[in-house]
């Protein structure tokens, strides 16, 4: 793969579009005062500054010279409310939502983060609290770094694991070129996971009008797997210090030949049959994503920074579905779907900033749009069914940040135009939608902040199908073209102490949705139909801490994080109140040009919504190395003596079901290489350019039959 990787980035850069991450002073964005960035040294007074939308971490030597990529500091990091998988290669916010990721404000990908090497990394702006100006984002991740007047660096990072019916791979590669003005940078990365032991057991119960099923499956083993490969070429030119042009031409590939939550074997029992039913469902997924992205800056000498976005994409997206039952030879049933979808977006923007007064007015107007359709061909009928959604958002924004005394204040509105149609069902909506942030700092250790955001979310796209697709004989899925938009309010509490050898954060969040779109199943002439309403209320409250010592300060960190959350979901026939817990724990430690990281980690899977709840086991891992200056090598276990498991619980008052997917023992042996060249001409100064969200849009909106 390595040698794929080598020869697609030689004919890449022979093409005319190629990327840079050069920045441009802005007088607007100043460092802050208590940090001072010199040619090889950084002075601080603090290694973490708060400040009323994010906080500033500027990494310790000892852990820039511990780390072999972007992706490896950040986990190094441990930054409170962000989980970084290195088996994955994905960094998640683990409370869920929408992650944006930047270097040097330029919307950057998992890859590219990975690429950068950690010696030019300066400082990572983490907005644990966007304003308006990043849109839908839930939190923002932006690397500011170090740039070169010319000459380039190559950078390669390559991971692999196998383990009993187990493998996976990810290769990062990155190649970098400065030429005065002008910059050009090519960046691609691979991914690939495979299982052969994945089985889902499941329990359900049927409730009939006039009597009840249950259902018992037993699973058996059968094969997973996805790849993605991600790739990105840049442009970017400055002219006088004040004008910044920037070029990207992406292309992300994503492929599911066997999918986790849609794959099984198993044998089913039934409380009406005596007979046993053997199941196979096979689904398969395929997307290609090519964008294009164009940024363009102006600085004013007194009139603050405009700038200005343009993205465009194409999604093509196809899926595959089969299911079918057999009893003692003969075959019951065989359900089968293919679809192919298309979906056009594009997304633009303007933004002003300016220094009024004592503090920095943002304002600007944001436009998106999209048209979606996906074809559907169910069965052996020669007709095939469409399906055309157009979406589209607008809006005008406007916030004000000040800093008075030991306090810190924000803030905002957003006018908002939300649009859907699909045939004769239209759904249109004016909102205005505010948000403040309060802050206060007494000392340099302490930190208090309340924030309030009001905000009005579409339905899911699949959900607004008017489609419906058979799941297996007795069971379908229908979307809901009458779904409507709903309000949420989202209200933090969050804490901080940072002291030499001590750092604790701990945050306490309240999300209240108002008829949000959730689950419903009805039962129609004999079926059950899972389909999609505006329930009452969804209610979440999350507690979340982190707690990092330090007592060998350059050589030992660890830290733990205990999370709870408290789920509230009431639809039209449930009312439900549970519960989830979770707690991962971390060591970093280095000793001369060795290196030590042990963790457990998840993703944003243990979650609830609506009727059904997903818990999954965390996954946890050790890596021990030793780090030249240009090149790591490590190896370790992801997995040691672990079960991996996924249980959904579905509490539906007609079909509710526990399904337990599980692989029995989960460890993989890994070997990570890493290697990174610099060369030419170093800036004394680092430099930053405001950053502006990404819109790429991966929501398909299928509908299918997966259970």
């Amino acid at each position: 793969m390595l040698r794929i990787l080598f020869m697609w980035a030689l004919i890449c850069t022979a093409a005319p579009f190629v990327c840079a991450q050069i920045n441009i002073p802005n007088e607007v964005n100043k460092p802050d005062s208590l940090d001072i960035f010199l040619n090889e040294v950084v002075v601080v007074a603090k290694n973490t500054i708060a400040k009323t939308d994010r906080k500033v971490i500027i990494p310790p030597k000892s852990k820039v010279n511990a780390s072999t990529s972007g992706m490896d500091l950040l986990l190094k990091l441990a930054l409170p409310g962000i989980s970084v998988n290195q088996l994955t290669g994905s960094i998640n916010i683990t409370s869920g939502g929408i992650l944006n990721l930047y270097i040097d404000g330029i919307p950057a990908t998992e890859s590219q983060i990975s690429a950068l090497a950690p010696e030019n990394i300066l400082k990572i702006e983490y907005y644990d609290n966007p304003g308006v100006k990043y849109g839908n984002a839930d939190a923002v991740l932006n690397y500011i770094t170090r740039k070169k007047d010319s000459g380039g660096r190559l950078s390669l990072e390559s991971m692999d694991c196998i383990g009993d019916g187990k493998f996976a791979t990810i290769d990062e590669f990155a190649a970098q070129f400065y030429n005065g003005k002008s910059s050009w940078s090519i960046d691609a990365g691979y991914m690939q996971m495979k299982r052969n032991n994945w089985m889902r057991d499941y329990d359900e119960i049927w409730h009939y009008p006039d009597h009840n099923v249950l259902r018992s499956e037993k699973g058996l083993p059968v094969k997973v797997g996805n790849l993605m490969f991600n790739s990105n070429i840049n442009y970017q030119y400055s002219y006088n210090e004040s004008n910044l042009f920037n070029a990207r031409l992406s292309l992300n590939v994503n492929e599911v030949p066997n999918k986790e939550e849609g794959d099984r074997h198993s044998l089913l029992t039934t409380s009406d049959n005596d007979d046993i039913t053997e199941i196979w469902e096979h689904t398969s997924e395929k997307s290609l994503l090519p964008s294009l992205v164009l940024h363009y800056r102006h600085i004013f000498e007194k009139a603050g920074t405009l700038s200005f976005n343009f993205e465009g994409s194409w999604l093509k997206s196809k899926s595959h579905h089969t299911y079918s039952e057999e009893i003692a030879g003969t075959k019951l049933c065989d359900i089968n779907s293919n679809t192919d979808g298309d979906k056009y977006g594009f997304f633009a923007e303007g933004i002003h900033e300016i220094i009024l007064g004592r503090g920095m007015l943002t304002s600007g107007l944001r436009h998106s749009q999209s048209h979606t359709s996906n074809h559907y061909l169910f069965g052996s009928q020669s007709s095939i069914i469409s399906t055309d959604i157009n979406q589209s958002e607008a809006s005008i924004f406007s916030e004000y940040n000040i800093r008075v005394a030991n306090w810190g204040f924000v803030v905002g509105a957003t006018g908002k135009r939300l649009s859907s149609s699909q045939l004769e069902n239209k759904l249109v909506k004016y909102v205005i939608l505010p948000n403040i942030s309060v802050s206060y700092k007494p000392n340099s250790d302490l930190f208090f902040r309340y924030n309030l955001n009001i905000d009005r979310k579409m339905p899911p796209l699949a959900s607004m199908s008017n489609i419906a697709q058979e799941i297996q004989p007795g069971l379908l899925r229908r979307g809901n073209p009458n779904a409507k938009s709903f309000s949420a309010i989202n209200q933090q509490f969050s804490f901080s102490y940072d002291s030499k050898y001590v750092k604790i954060n701990l945050s306490c969040n309240y999300l209240a949705e108002s008829k949000p779109v959730m689950n419903s199943v009805l039962y129609e002439n004999g079926i059950f139909v899972q389909t999609f309403e505006n329930q009452k209320y969804f209610r979440k409250l999350q507690s979340e801490a982190m707690i990092a010592v330090t007592p060998l300060q350059d050589h030992l960190t660890l830290w733990v994080a205990p999370d709870f959350s408290r789920y509230f979901s009431r639809g039209k026939n449930y009312n439900l109140a549970k519960n989830i817990f979770r707690l991962h724990f971390g060591a970093d430690a280095t000793y001369k040009h060795f290196i030590f990281t042990a963790c457990t980690m998840s993703g944003p899977d243990n979650y609830m919504y609506g009727d059904e709840m997903i818990t999954e086991k965390p996954m946890n891992m050790i890596l021990v190395g030793y780090k030249g200056t240009n090149w790591a090598l490590q190896a370790g276990v992801f997995n040691l003596m672990k079960n991996y498991w996924m249980k959904t619980e579905n509490f539906s008052p007609l079909t509710p079901f526990t399904s337990n997917a599980h692989c029995g023992k989960n460890t993989y042996f890994a070997v990570k290489i890493s290697f990174n060249l610099n060369h030419g001409k170093q800036q004394d100064r680092h430099e930053e350019v405001p950053a502006n969200a990404s819109h790429f849009d991966m929501d398909s909106g299928i509908i299918n039959g997966v259970k």
